[in-house]
């Protein structure tokens, strides 16, 4: 069997480029030749604290794109050389951070001519993040269309996406806007105030302004309390500022896992809980509070079925979804380009931006 190369974790704090069995697909799975894989904080928690790993070594990446190097059994809307991008979150052998990828054809999205497959290979993770938070999480509605060739009957409801400057947050914005939702509203650094509104964003806030509270208070008027909410950063400190802002009666989803402090990475397991806080803590006894676990999403059959295979790649087609910021990482070997990344992340060095590792060195190596 031939082998390829790929980064994985070999123990706990360690990485390594490593040799690995270039698997065939099976039954309704695809071979991906990996060109580019995106990283997320995600990948720090399996390298530096040995989140999720029940053996060694672990491969990274939770984001793929490249182009289709063989078919297994009942792939029929797939060709070789197709250009893809793939949520690539389950075991090692479908992870992204590897020249080649086996993946489930449910989880690859056909990407359009007009999109690069380093802009592509932004996109999986938290645009599904994005659509199964707000259109199976929070209940609203999916629409028939994007953009939804209706308005919806709540259009005018308040949604608030606290942490919008990160890309699940402009993920959110830009499904909501097609949606035909028309008060959304965003905290993020004054810095991504102008280009989160150009995706749609009505009312952008600085989560750092004293007056954070009555600013959205008076943004949403009446009763001055937030129906909808999507935490994109779940922290100790976004809990107790949405507390102040969300309805007796509203609905907050958080994307987990929750963090200590208040920043994304996470330094120890034990700072990291995978539910929302027992007896809703700041909140109203009455508040929903939902903790997204976006690995769950193949679960629901119609997301399974539709999301990436049909969705995302009409979304992407027709322009509907701009893809995050490129920081692109292509210089050194392919280890010390994943080290960059992790070193990134670690260090919360990237703000509206998604990390993009050139998977392949130029001797990269074909199938026999």
């Amino acid at each position: 069997m031939s082998t390829h190369t790929a980064i994985a974790t070999t123990e706990l704090g360690k990485i390594d480029a490593i040799q690995v069995p270039t698997e065939a697909p099976g039954e309704g799975e695809v071979l991906l030749k990996v060109e580019y894989s995106s990283m997320i904080a995600f990948d720090t928690y399996l390298a530096d604290l040995g989140y999720t790993i029940s053996n060694y070594p672990g491969i990274l990446g939770f984001n793929a794109s490249g182009t289709v190097a063989r078919l297994g059994a009942d792939v029929n809307d797939l060709a070789v050389g197709d250009r893809v991008t793939a949520f690539s979150f389950l075991s090692s052998r479908s992870k992204g951070m590897q020249e080649y990828s086996v993946q489930p054809r449910v989880v690859c999205s056909k990407i359009p001519d007009s999109l690069s497959l380093e802009e592509a290979v932004t996109i999986p993770d938290n645009l599904i993040t994005a659509f199964y938070t707000l259109f199976n999480q929070l209940g609203l509605p999916v629409p028939a269309c994007f953009p939804a060739a209706t308005t919806p009957s709540d259009a005018s409801i308040p949604i608030l996406i606290y942490g919008a400057g990160s890309t699940a947050g402009q993920y959110s914005i830009q499904l909501l806007h097609a949606a035909g939702y028309k008060k959304i509203l965003a905290t993020a650094s004054p810095k991504h105030h102008a280009f989160l509104r150009s995706l749609g964003a009505t009312d952008t806030f600085d989560y750092n302004s004293p007056g954070l509270t009555s600013d959205i208070a008076k943004a949403v008027g009446g009763s001055g309390k937030v129906p909808l909410s999507v935490d994109c950063i779940s922290t100790d400190t976004t809990l107790d500022t949405l507390a102040k802002v969300i309805s007796p009666t509203g609905k907050v989803a958080f994307l987990l896992p929750f963090k200590k402090g208040n920043t994304l990475t996470a330094k120890h397991v034990d700072e990291m809980k995978m539910e929302p806080p027992k007896d809703n803590g700041p909140f109203a006894k009455t508040t929903k509070l939902i903790g997204v676990r976006t690995f769950r999403f193949l679960e629901d059959t119609f997301l399974k079925e539709n999301l990436m295979t049909k969705i995302v790649p009409s979304l992407l087609e027709n322009g509907v979804i701009k893809p995050n910021r490129v920081l692109l990482l292509d210089q050194g070997t392919f280890k010390e380009r994943v080290e960059q990344g992790l070193d990134l992340l670690r260090n919360n060095k990237v703000s509206g931006e998604k990390i993009v590792v050139k998977v392949r060195d130029d001797d990269g190596r074909e199938l026999p």
